[in-house]
């Protein structure tokens, strides 16, 4: 019994098939008025012009054909070169606002199908129109800062990152081009480090849609470095804003101080790179004999402590005519 109502059930879903293939090809035949998306391709774009604005990748579209031309497209319109829309713009300086659907009726072979389809454009449904604006083809470099964001053991820090190239060419609308003043690297986390790390293919964020850039990628150095502090002695003691007809002198003329931070950092530190300074204008008061200058390290550096000595007296002599 087993064997016979599967032989029958084979009959009928052959049946079932062989009627199925018939209809599908007698009502593959019909013919149908479908919506699609069509790629929108402009030509003619001005020398050393460019798009200020995007412009849609694809229009929606109603085309009309037989339902077997329509499954055709369906699968295989990656495949078709000749099926897009292309819109002139060789007349366009500035910008102009194109009517979408009457400028494929009034130039219908710039609605570019497969011949082999036999298919017909009918209308634009959306958008109905778009508004072209060209703006000067603008390149120029900018440098590449970092988003790895670096965590160190105790003990440890991480100096600025070194990119190779550490600067890339953009280009794209003038105004758009000169608004952007850097361009990111994509986010990453290196986590418990001890020692330098070399990332290599370090992806390049797209600063916007409008813009190309190159190259894509960078090298990254993410230098990693025991923390230690040194004296720093001989620092000059600077006094600014002071009146010109005053003989005005700092004792003493120099201190030092204890800088903190990375090891290959702190070695290269030289006296002329801290500034210790006071300002008389803000600061001088005949009845106060000493001050506390303020103390600027490079930016790099952790901290500075232990001024020697912490208060400066002030002098001033003036000029007997």
């Amino acid at each position: 019994m087993l064997t016979i109502n599967t032989r029958q059930f084979k009959r009928i879903a052959y049946s079932f098939l062989i009627a199925f293939v018939f209809w599908f090809f007698i009502k593959s035949e019909d013919t149908y008025s479908v919506n699609v998306d069509i790629p929108l391709v402009a030509r003619n774009l001005q020398e050393q012009k460019t798009y200020k604005e995007e412009v849609p990748d694809n229009i929606f579209v109603t085309l009309k054909g037989t339902g077997r031309a329509f499954i055709w497209l369906k699968f295989f319109s990656s495949f078709y070169d000749d099926f897009k829309a292309v819109i002139d713009l060789s007349s366009i300086t500035d910008e102009y606002n194109f009517d979408l659907d009457s400028y494929y009726k009034e130039n219908p072979e710039k609605i570019v199908l497969p011949s082999s389809l036999n298919l017909q454009f009918v209308e634009v449904l959306s958008p109905r129109s778009i508004q072209i604006k060209l703006e000067r083809y603008l390149v120029k470099k900018v440098p590449v800062k970092s988003q790895v964001m670096i965590n160190t053991e105790p003990g440890y820090i991480a100096i600025n990152p070194v990119f190779l190239p550490d600067s890339i060419s953009i280009g794209g609308p003038e105004e758009e081009v000169n608004s952007i003043k850097f361009v990111l690297t994509q986010k990453d986390t290196l986590l418990n480090l001890i020692s330098s790390v070399n990332m290599e293919n370090v992806q390049i964020e797209n600063p916007s849609k409008l813009v190309s850039f190159d190259p894509k990628k960078v090298n990254g150095f993410f230098n990693i470095q025991p923390i230690s502090e040194t004296i720093i002695t001989g620092i000059p003691v600077q006094l600014i804003n002071k009146p010109n007809d005053i003989n005005v002198f700092v004792n003493p003329a120099t201190v030092s101080l204890t800088i903190v931070g990375g090891l290959e950092q702190i070695t290269n530190i030289e006296p002329s790179d801290i500034d210790v300074l006071i300002d008389f204008e803000k600061s001088w008061n005949q009845d106060k004999q000493f001050y506390s200058p303020s103390i600027r390290i490079p930016d790099y550096l952790l901290e500075w402590k232990d001024l020697s000595p912490n208060n400066l007296e002030i002098l001033v002599i003036k000029e007997i005519n």
